[in-house]
């Protein structure tokens, strides 16, 4: 066996170095994206949206005692949210509500939470405290001072001065304990995970998701909203009751689509290969490809 190298084999080996390097290099350059700054977006009044920080969407209600803070982001985005909270009222947090439990909503609890009061669904804290794994992704059991203090099981009110905050669990929607908070005095809704804004969502169907299910509770949601209402996503800009009914509507139609080809005998590797209708194109844009849509909704509608 010849120990010389052709100047292919040279010219192979620098192209497999190079893209072992990329492979390394892109993801850290967009994990820096997604965290490069957490901005406050004025919704109504003392509401504010957070984003950025490579996590969900957070809502903020600032009082006098303290802001009331919907989800957490990611543990290491604390700093930038803790700056972008002293900006518009304060970051002593007085409460702080977990709308369910994946981690780039959870994660920062171990930051924020340590002196609040951290709130969510009975159906959180249980998971919350053993180890999970998400696409592939692994977490680790949350810390005490990073679980939830106060659960409930259908809904609560938080009082903050004239203001209530509303926590409404819908049952096996994204997952089996999604909180939708409403702060009605400024027709505000944040709704979690139950509304991705412009893309396909991920679905917990190992967690009680059930996309059926979530579209009759996303139609329980819209027929109690005024046409004016603001409506904060748990990823995606903000929006109104349109924009949650296109999100609904797309739902449905998946669905749909997926049952008919069931239906036809379908298997499957042919619902994905055959992908989705073009009407579908505008959700396509986002962190979930459409074969793995199709395969939760697969899983969900069986």
């Amino acid at each position: 066996m010849s120990l010389k190298k052709s100047k292919g084999d040279i010219e192979m080996r620098k192209i497999s170095y190079a893209v072992i390097i990329a492979l390394f290099i892109v993801p850290t350059c967009l994990r820096a994206q997604q965290q490069a700054g957490v901005k406050a977006i004025p919704v109504e009044g003392p509401v504010y949206m957070l984003e950025g920080g490579g996590g969900g969407n957070i809502g903020v209600l600032t009082t006098p005692s303290g802001p009331i803070v919907i989800d957490a982001m990611m543990a290491n985005s604390a700093d930038q949210i803790k700056s972008a909270l002293s900006a518009i009222g304060g970051d002593n947090i007085r409460y702080l509500i977990n709308t369910h439990w994946h981690n780039d909503h959870t994660d920062g609890n171990k930051s924020l939470g340590p002196g609040t009061i951290i709130v969510a669904h009975q159906n959180v804290r249980p998971l919350l405290e053993k180890p999970a794994e998400i696409m592939g992704q692994k977490s680790a059991p949350m810390p005490d001072n990073a679980l939830p203090q106060i659960s409930y099981s259908d809904r609560m009110t938080i009082y903050a001065g004239d203001a209530e905050v509303r926590l409404v669990h819908y049952p096996n929607s994204h997952s089996n304990g999604d909180t939708v908070v409403y702060i009605d005095k400024y027709k505000v809704v944040h709704m979690g995970d139950m509304f991705f804004n412009g893309l396909f969502p991920f679905l917990d169907v190992d967690n009680g998701g059930d996309i059926e299910n979530w579209v009759r509770n996303l139609d329980a949601v819209l027929s109690g909203l005024p046409t004016d209402a603001k409506i904060i996503p748990g990823h995606g800009p903000l929006t109104n009751p349109a924009g949650l009914k296109a999100f609904r509507d797309m739902l449905a139609d998946s669905a749909s689509v997926v049952k008919e080809r069931i239906n036809a005998g379908k298997n499957l590797d042919e619902i994905k290969a055959e992908g989705l209708p073009e009407r579908f194109t505008p959700w396509m844009k986002g962190f979930l490809p459409t074969p793995q849509w199709l395969e939760l909704v697969y899983q969900s509608v069986r």
